[in-house]
């Protein structure tokens, strides 16, 4: 009994990001901080394992952020860290963490001709990733101080923020990321033959 509390009482704080009716909130024991964002349209895909929910948001400042549910079937499991899984799906050759705050990691990932694009990932477990992306340097500081003091320094060049919903979607989920590359894979089950 000692162990298990003593277990427990050493895990770090888990935040949890979300998408609201109004806003897009992130979470952290009892700090909070949200972005109020309306959500104009979402598309759903899926690629036999992999269930992906995008869904377009409009802020108040006026630019559009994307918010991205990636779920996998009970018999599968994503076989990249998040890091990994962000150089994939948007083909970046360039990225810098800017923070990590219970389980959510910010990043400014460089995208081929395009410039420089702000990105929150939380991976849940192995079943869940979720992405938001598309904020300006101001609005990622205000989802990222009210839960985390240290935040490197952002680049200020070139940082992309959308304003036109037709090519907000910038990820690039197809098949053969999902299945060849592999992104997902079948969960290991102890075999129990001879």
């Amino acid at each position: 009994m000692g162990t298990a509390l003593l277990l427990l009482g050493g895990c770090a704080p888990y935040a949890q990001m979300q998408l609201e009716k109004r806003a897009v909130s992130l979470q952290l024991e009892t700090a909070q901080s949200r972005l109020e964002a309306v959500p104009l349209e979402q598309k759903r895909t899926g690629f036999i394992s992999l269930y992906l929910t995008q869904t377009i948001l409009k802020t108040k400042a006026g630019n559009l952020l994307v918010y991205e549910e990636a779920e996998l079937d009970s018999n599968y499991e994503f076989r990249q860290t998040a890091s990994r899984t962000l150089d994939i799906v948007f083909e970046s050759f360039q990225k810098r963490a800017v923070a990590s705050v219970g389980g959510i990691d910010a990043y400014q990932i460089v995208l081929p001709k395009r410039g420089m694009l702000n990105v929150l990932v939380q991976k849940r477990g192995i079943f869940n990733l979720t992405l938001l992306y598309g904020m300006s340097n101001a609005q990622l500081k205000q989802m990222l101080l009210p839960l985390h003091a240290k935040i490197a320094p952002l680049i200020e060049k070139d940082v992309i923020t959308l304003h036109n919903p037709d090519d907000a979607i910038l990820s690039k989920w197809d098949v053969i990321k999902v299945r060849f590359y592999p992104l997902v894979g079948h969960i290991p089950r102890p075999f129990n033959g001879l």
